[in-house]
């Protein structure tokens, strides 16, 4: 498990630093990475989406249970965190980041590698199917959050169209029916979009990496404590406490927890600075609990036995 925790994390910190490198060697500016997120976002997020929703099969490895608490602790902890950061009085710009960060995982890139590792293949198919419902619903409410925190005042029809026809929902959406149809896209599509979804985790943390400034960190640490908290043990603690009470298996049990240990995930990033998010703010959320989840995801192992 160990092994694993650094095998998915590893890559994760040299990206970042390859970025920060960009910057410093002038391969980048900060307009040329703002300019990588939004093609991320717009982009390459949303084919990952549509390619990884679209063909998982739902109605193998199926874990009601796991579906149910996962989705429904990502939920309640949104609604939880967005309270936090009205009764903290938080800038609007950071509070949509707060609620994201709290309950949105890098589950793809680090979750599944450590659930594999730990529970092998038959957990690593759960986890894929359950992602399937998970990973949308994360994206809506992460994007929800943030839409809501930035239009305060507007209609909720106007804030509701938005989260709509953002391209990220549009993909998760469009990946669930045809998931449901059981799609297999024709081989020339499938791998237009597979290029694509490869592109998104490394173009985010190398843009990541190229705005990262650690000295404009300072007002934002205590938000990014709060955060870490939520996500490396609240999150992960909820998820451990219901799937027990509604009798799961030991197997069911591992893959909830560990999909919900996850850090935030990096996409959350050129979410936040597409949707007028606090970019400081949601770096900081990803750098520091991918940092914190290797102490983490190895407590929850040891909890799990």
């Amino acid at each position: 498990m160990r092994v694993s925790v650094l095998a998915g994390l590893v890559p994760v910190f040299l990206l970042l630093a390859l970025g920060v490198g960009a910057r410093q060697w002038g391969l980048v500016d900060r307009s040329a990475a703002a300019g990588l997120n939004r093609l991320v976002a717009n982009l390459a997020l949303p084919a990952f989406l549509l390619l990884k929703v679209g063909t998982s099969p739902l109605a193998v490895n199926f874990s009601a249970r796991v579906t149910v608490v996962t989705t429904t602790a990502a939920l309640l902890l949104t609604v939880v965190m967005t309270a936090v950061a009205v009764l903290w009085r938080l800038p609007r710009d950071q509070r949509g980041v707060l609620a994201q960060a709290a309950m949105r995982g890098n589950v793809a890139f680090v979750a599944f590698p450590i659930i594999l590792a730990g529970v092998g293949e038959p957990g690593l198919r759960m986890a894929v199917v359950t992602a399937a419902v998970l990973i949308p619903v994360m994206n809506l409410l992460a994007v929800l959050a943030l839409e809501a925190a930035r239009g305060e005042g507007e209609p909720i029809g106007r804030i509701a169209f938005r989260v709509v026809v953002n391209p990220m929902v549009l993909g998760a959406t469009a990946g669930w029916a045809l998931a449901a149809l059981h799609w297999q896209p024709w081989p020339w599509l499938g791998s237009t979009l597979g290029i694509l979804a490869d592109f998104s985790l490394p173009a985010a943390l190398l843009a990541l990496g190229a705005q990262l400034e650690l000295r404009r960190w300072a007002p934002v640490w205590r938000q990014t404590a709060v955060v870490t908290a939520a996500k490396i043990a609240v999150l992960p603690a909820l998820g451990w406490w219901a799937l027990r009470a509604a009798g799961a298996s030991r197997l069911e049990l591992a893959v909830g927890v560990l999909l919900l240990a996850a850090p935030t995930a990096v996409a959350s990033y050129p979410v936040a600075a597409e949707l007028g998010g606090d970019t400081d703010f949601a770096g900081a959320c990803v750098l520091v609990t991918t940092v914190a989840s290797v102490v983490g995801y190895v407590v929850w192992a040891l909890v799990l036995g």
